[in-house]
């Protein structure tokens, strides 16, 4: 197969897309704002984040409440500067005093990209808060954070691009890289739960396209570095309907950061380094050369496709490796049921390209015998 040199569109349309923030804006403490000029602000509709990720073309929204006419998503995020609204608070009357508001406001508390405003009337003191997100339901962080995560693993950046993307809007920074890289750990649970339910779902609808439970796939592997010295890589399946979907997906690693941090104190510490290799869940699960892994994890899927969901790959849309199908005809997985390979164009067409530019480098100056 051609040199993967990048990763392939597998995350295709449904789980790619990342979206990274950050930023030291706003000061720890307080933040006191002056007037100026009010302006105005014209109403953008507003998609649902699902929609947002997938769809490219934007969706008009009549109504989003069911008391008024407003387009404006209750449960989505307008980023207003803090000028603005200390004019907007200017032009309100204080609910204890009722004199016009002319006050200060403040950073109560800030957690990422949350934070909790206060708002102090100087003709009176009375102070009002205002929390910019709400709580995850069953959690104690806030959507916005959440979010945020979520959006920046879809666009491939991680806590660092968030930072910068922050620094560069003038919001607050994201939350602390400890804490982010803990809370990651936690979201990978939600993902891999959401993730297998997105696939099996996909699976009932190919089995409903195919009108049976013998379906035809594609595969593809993916490494995390250039060239076949990853030490981490992963295949997938994906359904061959008009709208193709990942059915199945396999990761193969090499090693295991817990392993190899634990070696530092091997020799100190034996008893701790033993219990430290006992109680881990080892992320190694492959031993071979890394360009065999789409090879392994292609495999892997199609032997365990029964168990997992009742169903068999009978046809493969490969991709011009001849290490896949050559593993799944030396191991077939159903016995008694043959896999049809079907070459992908793409792939085939490129190989006859690069075979032709061959041929031309080499006969390119020299006359043919036949003229």
């Amino acid at each position: 197969m051609a040199n993967k040199r990048k990763t392939k569109r597998l995350s295709t349309r449904a789980v790619t897309r990342r979206v990274r923030q950050n930023i030291r804006s706003i000061p720890a403490s307080t933040l006191e704002i002056t007037t100026s000029n009010p302006s105005t602000s014209s109403k953008r509709s507003s998609l649902p984040s699902q929609q947002k990720i997938t769809k490219r073309t934007k969706l008009d929204i009549t109504s989003t409440s069911a008391n008024s006419n407003s387009n404006l998503p209750m449960d989505g995020y307008t980023i207003l500067q803090n000028q603005l609204l200390f004019t907007l608070m200017c032009k309100t009357n204080c609910e204890s005093c009722g004199n016009r508001w002319n006050g200060t406001i403040n950073i109560k508390k800030r957690e990422g990209l949350f934070v909790i405003l206060s708002f102090q009337c100087s003709s009176c003191t009375n102070t009002i808060t205002i929390e910019t997100s709400p709580k995850v339901v069953a959690s104690d962080r806030r959507d916005i954070n959440v979010r945020s995560q979520i959006g920046g693993h879809l666009c491939g950046i991680r806590y660092a691009g968030l930072a910068k993307l922050m620094g560069a809007m003038n919001l607050p920074s994201p939350i602390q890289d400890e804490r982010y890289s803990k809370w990651d750990k936690n979201l990978l649970l939600s993902i891999k739960s959401f993730s297998d339910r997105s696939m099996k779902k996909a699976v009932g609808e190919a089995v409903t396209a195919a009108n049976g439970k013998e379906l035809m796939v594609s595969g593809d592997g993916f490494w995390q570095t250039r060239g076949f010295q990853s030490r981490h890589g992963a295949a997938a399946l994906l359904s061959c309907n008009t709208a193709p979907k990942v059915l199945d997906i396999e990761t193969c690693s090499k090693t295991c950061n817990v392993c190899f941090g634990a070696l530092a104190i091997k020799n100190s510490n034996p008893a701790k380094y033993n219990d430290i290799i006992r109680s881990h869940h080892c992320e190694k699960n492959y031993n071979n050369s890394s360009g065999t892994i789409e090879a392994h994890a292609v495999l892997n899927m199609f032997q365990r496709s029964v168990s997992k969901y009742q169903i068999y790959y009978t046809k493969y849309v490969g991709d011009g490796d001849s290490k896949t199908f050559a593993a799944l005809s030396d191991k077939p997985p159903y016995p008694g049921k043959v896999i049809k390979k079907i070459e992908d164009l793409n792939h085939f067409s490129k190989r006859m390209k690069h075979q032709l530019e061959t041929k031309k480098r080499q006969y390119g100056k020299e006359q043919l015998s036949d003229g």
